[in-house]
């Protein structure tokens, strides 16, 4: 049963072009540089009869390749220094001190909060904390003479070495790989969401359940835009090199960036077209957008894969066809003008299409100008005892979850010390450091695909065990099982655990363990406490609700939808100032947007007593998403060289109004946003339509959300 719930949940469809396609990916290529990595030393180790030393210096493989994340190389290499001198510290530290209840009691919070704290300065310092506590956790039953010590943390030391020059040798290797991969799954990511919004337009589809599917999808866009950000303009190789494929890669991202604002422009009100138009209209134009999503999924696999697309994106003929159907309406007397604006926006989208495959046949190059500027696109964190200080506070969520894992592992590590009989008592620390996350609905998300994972992959360890005897038979599988545990551990957790939990009990198996089924039964109990403390501690030690932080990212995507605003009223064709300014504000809207309904989603999985205003902030969401698309529609206005009348600057001005009043309603401050200055024409200006009324209706109903989320405190 197990099994069929795995093959559902993984990405993998039964297809060859759906197994070529993961075979191809960054998750695949990451377990098979882990796999490799991890177990060469072993294997070397091995022939020489030092396997022992071998499985020390896989282990600090191990640590090491947990900081591995993608991103760019330089990121990677300054990671992977600080964890090794880190790993072989606390391999000092703790073989030194480890006879000592009392030392262990004072050592063992201590280092759980500092290292815990590290996530203030990211995911990637996050993980580099992580691989040091696993160092500690790890070495709490291994009494080794002072001799052995050292022996044991240079092992691990030389480990960690072998892994970075391994991977920094990979990624000189194959310079782009990751580059590539990361921006042909951005590009399916925006494909599937041209997909839903092409759903609007089926009749017989809920119009609120297929806006709720549109704003998950965002979160996913928003993310893959992010990640391809870090490793496009954070990595200087692609910014300085001149050579083609550097240049491709960032032109394409810079069009599929302006692409996915196209789709975001075209929003309507999606109930009164279905009222007023047939279905069968309605259905050509969701055909016509599916084309237009499998045709740019189509660009963004040959990029994934590394191959040159073949084909043409060929939409063209459908949408000719749909212009005909219009001008037929039209003739007979029928209102046609929503869908004629549909149909603009799609031939829109369709260009960036076609200039996305151009960049893909012929050669490109990112103009000097826009190459300057890309840095300002990515966030740069600084690593300083300032920010660290800064957090030191019960306001801080970070200080508050790295308080609760100091007590909690204190309290295992004392509970395994004095009462447990186990002989691997430093799994229930092990599981709890995994699993404790910061925030309530993490942890529980954590803790089921944890639990799940090491039942089923327990059984199949079992079987395993029990049908394979030969040593050379079970070394292979657990080649395969450790693949398939670092291909899945960063897409579908619970699949990763079910392959981990078989390739540990193997592992142990080599190592001299004699009782299979009482390995098993004590991985599976630790688990379980381990899981069941996490869960309790994130419920009632210090807990982060999402309802206490979401009025802060509330507040910021106002502020970050009215900046956008701002940048589209100041843009100017021939100021290319505006235009980067314009492009950073749209950035940051998404990235606020993202935010936002992933904090919204959490909540919705955190105790019902602890959620607060969640349908106030449901419809804020809501509106939010319809302001930023009209935003967008007035964008497209504006670079046509449009300008504003004298009522539309006064609309203008009232929008922004609003939005500060709805923002200080929330924070109870003002915003710091001035208004622009803005300038109308009595020339050719910005059609007024049913957007610029949407707009100041938007802010208005904004005001008032924010007004009812106030008053509830």
């Amino acid at each position: 049963m197990f099994f069929t719930f795995v093959v559902m949940k993984i990405p993998v469809k039964n297809s060859v072009l759906s197994l070529k396609q993961f075979l191809l990916s960054q998750y695949f290529y990451d377990g098979l540089k882990i796999t490799f990595g991890v177990v060469l030393p072993s294997i070397i180790c091995y022939q020489f009869g030092l396997l022992e030393a071998g499985i020390t210096i896989s282990l600090g493989a191990l640590f090491v390749s947990i900081t591995d994340n993608p991103g760019p190389v330089m990121h990677k290499r300054n990671a992977m220094i600080v964890a090794n001198v880190l790993i072989f510290a606390m391999a000092v530290l703790i073989g030194f001190t480890n006879r000592s209840t009392w030392l262990l009691a004072l050592e063992i919070p201590l280092c759980c909060f500092v290292f815990s704290m590290f996530t203030v300065y990211g995911l990637r310092a996050s993980s580099v904390g992580i691989a040091a506590l696993l160092v500690l956790v790890i070495g709490i039953d291994q009494h080794l003479d002072p001799f052995k010590t050292w022996m044991h943390a240079l092992s691990l030391l030389t480990g960690g070495l072998w892994y970075m020059l391994f991977s920094l040798s990979f990624s000189q290797m194959i310079p782009y790989r990751p580059a590539q991969q990361i921006l042909g799954e951005c590009i399916h990511q925006v494909a599937e969401f041209i997909r839903i919004k092409g759903d609007f337009y089926d009749v017989h589809k809920d119009a609120d359940e297929n806006q709720t599917r549109q704003i998950n999808q965002q979160i996913l866009v928003a993310q893959s835009l992010d990640n391809v950000r870090e490793i496009l303009f954070k990595t200087r190789k692609l910014l300085r090199d001149s050579s083609v494929q550097g240049n491709v890669l960032i032109m394409s991202f810079i069009e599929l960036v302006d692409l996915y604002e196209q789709t975001m422009e075209s929003h309507y009100d999606y109930s009164r077209i279905r009222s007023e138009y047939d279905p069968q209209i309605l259905k050509n134009f969701q055909r016509a957008i599916h084309k237009l999503a499998n045709e740019l999924e189509y660009i963004g696999r040959c990029i994934h894969n590394h191959e040159l697309p073949q084909r043409k994106p060929r939409t063209e003929q459908l949408l000719l066809e749909l212009k005909s159907q219009l001008e037929t309406r039209e003739m007979q007397g029928q209102l046609t003008l929503s869908l004629k604006k549909i149909l603009v926006n799609l031939r829109n989208i369709l260009q960036r299409m076609q200039q996305i495959y151009s960049y893909q046949q012929e050669k490109t190059v990112v103009p000097e100008q826009r190459k300057k500027e890309l840095h300002r696109y990515v966030s740069h964190q600084t690593f300083d005892w300032k920010l660290f200080r800064e957090n030191l506070s019960f306001r801080s969520a970070v200080f508050r979850h790295s308080v609760r894992v100091s007590l909690v592992c204190l309290a295992a590590f004392l509970f395994a010390r004095h009462f447990y009989i186990g002989h691997h008592s430093y799994w229930i620390l092990l599981t709890i450091l995994v699993i404790l996350k910061p925030g309530f609905s993490q942890t529980k998300k954590r803790n089921y695909e944890r639990i799940v994972g090491t039942l089923a992959g327990g059984l199949l360890g079992i079987l395993i065990l029990y049908i394979f005897k030969d040593t050379s038979t079970r070394f292979w599988l657990l080649l395969l099982l450790m693949l398939l545990t670092y291909s899945f551990i960063r897409i579908r957790y619970v699949v990763s655990v079910f392959f981990m939990t078989p390739f540990i009990l193997i592992m142990f198996s080599f190592i001299g363990h004699s009782n299979d089924m009482l390995l098993v039964q004590e991985r599976i109990l630790d688990t379980f406490i381990g899981a069941a403390v996490a869960f309790l501690a994130s419920y009632f030690i210090f807990p982060i609700w999402e309802s206490a932080q979401i009025r802060t990212m509330m507040s910021d995507m106002l502020q970050r939808n009215l900046e956008y605003l701002k940048s589209v009223t100041a843009y100017d064709t021939t100021d290319l100032a505006t235009h980067s300014n314009y492009r950073i504000a749209r950035k940051e809207m998404y990235v606020s947007t993202s935010n936002l309904a992933s904090a919204f989603q959490r909540m919705l999985s955190e105790p019902k007593q602890k959620r607060q205003y969640v349908n106030e902030a449901n419809k804020f969401i809501l509106l939010n998403n319809l302001f930023s698309s009209h935003v967008a529609t007035l964008a497209y206005a504006v670079k046509q060289n449009d300008l504003f009348s004298q009522d539309q600057v006064k609309e203008l001005r009232k929008v922004f109004h609003l939005m500060q009043e709805a923002y200080t309603a929330l924070v109870a401050k003002p915003m710091q946003i001035e208004e622009p200055t803005l300038q109308h024409t009595t020339d050719t200006f910005v059609e007024k339509d049913e957007a610029w009324a949407q707009l100041v209706n938007i802010a208005g109903e904004l005001k008032k959300m924010s007004l009812q989320i106030g008053e509830q405190g």
